[in-house]
């Protein structure tokens, strides 16, 4: 009997937790598990942070300084530690 299939992608993805304007943070491409990686500026006073589910690398940031994004949008990729 077969255990199936292992596979190890070391690839992560980072998405918008609210809709609104991304603002970037200024961080180096190291980031621990928690940290932010940005914000998303919502109607009025709203800032939302986007914060990294992982530790590693921050390989792009995808989302343009000043991009409105949505709920559940691709902000980075990383490469997980």
């Amino acid at each position: 009997m077969y255990d199936g299939e292992t596979v190890l992608v070391a690839e992560r993805v980072i998405v918008s937790p609210s809709s609104g304007v991304f603002v970037p943070a200024d961080n180096g491409p190291d980031v621990a598990e928690g940290a932010v990686i940005g914000h998303v500026e919502g109607t009025g006073d709203r800032r939302v942070p986007v914060t990294s589910p992982f530790a590693g690398r921050v390989m792009r940031v995808v989302a343009w300084p000043g991009e409105r994004v949505f709920t559940h949008d691709r902000i980075a990729w990383m490469r997980a530690a």
